[in-house]
């Protein structure tokens, strides 16, 4: 059966870069079809809060204001260091003081959320993005800040830098900048998330073995049409944590509740967002080692260490699709393992996806194996001169 997803995305060219291949079907997504939607981001936002949408793009500050109705998928996400919004001037000496006009891209966008988190005297006027540069110049306000391409172009138009507000952010947060990412609701249900999560990371890897034939999206959306305008934005914004949240991931988006709460720009008690749609993650490991961890009559068992933790700091992981490959790369000839499924909510804030000898991005867990991690197991035996086979991975009766 196949499920509809009303899909909001924007029209910056990391967007257009990553959903290309769905966009244009040069990638199928099995058990969905797509009714795609490309917004200003603050209408995403907007609208998202709303309902309209059964996933979309939007801010990180719109969604952690959901009070927990919306959840982030691992992938699709634009976050980093050296990308955040500009505080941009056609006056190169002098700082928005209080009673000064700002002009913002929204009033839910992680652009709004540093302009008031660094400058709270201002006065915000809210634009669309498109207009805030044109805006500057023509003198109708003595501020704004610039996202998307124009932070690449803001001085052809006679404008200054104030101030980056991204350095702001990682000089005081010492994290990444959470800007946006693809955002729905648990009430999809996990199957159809699993499911969405994997054709944006398919789109995502398409785009990167070709990125030059993503062009087409990105010029009939971009603001700025130059070929070299385009690939720097996406070479800014597309980065390894577009194609997983990973360590730093959570790590900022802990950074935005704990500074948003202290300026008063989220509620007192508001949680980190719910990471949504991950797929199933897995260790194998030898019978005696996985056997010590799941002992019943152990009421404290020693976590699991495998010599990977001690010599390169972090313990193999494997995705289901990943698992006969594995098995034949580093485990041939051997006739007894142990399959371990782990939580990967549980293990996921701790997992960076990192690419392997062999170019494929693997999970990689940085740190030990607890008891509490495992959901399931499984026992792998075979004869002398056979191979071993991954076991059917259907979770087992209770």
């Amino acid at each position: 059966m196949t499920r509809r997803i009303h899909l909001g995305l924007s029209t910056c060219p990391n967007d257009t870069f990553t959903f290309h291949a769905l966009l244009t079907g040069e990638v199928q997504a099995p058990g969905l079809e797509f009714e795609f939607e490309l917004l200003d981001v603050e209408a995403l936002n907007v609208r998202l809060a709303a309902g309209e949408f059964d996933a979309a793009k939007g801010s990180f500050h719109a969604a952690l204001l959901s009070e927990g109705e919306l959840g982030v998928l691992p992938s699709g996400s634009a976050l980093g260091f050296g990308n955040g919004p500009l505080l941009l001037s056609t006056d190169a000496n002098r700082e928005p003081e209080a009673g000064d006009t700002v002009l913002c891209p929204g009033q839910y966008t992680t652009a709004s959320f540093l302009q008031r988190l660094y400058y709270p005297e201002a006065r915000a006027e809210q634009r669309v993005f498109s207009a805030i540069m044109p805006d500057l110049e023509a003198g109708r306000a003595p501020f704004g800040v610039c996202i998307h391409e124009g932070r690449f172009t803001y001085a052809d138009h006679g404008l200054h830098l104030v101030a980056d507000l991204g350095q702001h952010w990682e000089r005081r947060a010492g994290t990444a900048l959470p800007l946006g990412g693809i955002f729905a609701r648990p009430q999809l249900g996990q199957d159809t998330l699993r499911l969405l999560q994997a054709a944006i990371r398919t789109s995502l890897d398409w785009a990167h073995a070709q990125p030059e034939a993503t062009l087409p999206s990105m010029r009939h959306h971009a603001q700025e049409l130059s070929d070299e305008v385009l690939m720097a934005h996406v070479d800014l914004y597309v980065n390894p944590w577009t194609r997983d949240l990973g360590r730093m991931g959570h790590r900022a988006l802990a950074a935005m509740v704990e500074h948003g709460v202290q300026a008063g720009l989220l509620p007192a008690g508001t949680a980190p967002l719910r990471v949504l749609g991950r797929q199933r993650l897995f260790h194998l490991c030898g019978p005696d080692a996985a056997h010590a961890l799941l002992d019943a009559q152990h009421p404290a068992p020693a976590p699991l260490r495998p010599q990977s933790l001690e010599e390169e700091g972090f313990v193999h992981l494997s995705e289901q699709h990943q698992l006969p490959g594995t098995l034949d790369t580093h485990f041939e000839g051997s006739h007894a393992l142990c399959l371990l499924e782990l939580d990967a909510d549980r293990v996921g804030p701790e997992v960076d996806w990192e690419p392997s000898r062999g170019g494929e991005s693997f999970p990689h867990l940085y740190r030990e194996i607890e008891r509490a991690d495992v959901v399931h197991w499984w026992s792998m035996e075979c004869e002398p001169g056979q191979a071993l086979k991954v076991p059917s991975l259907a979770p087992p009766a209770p």
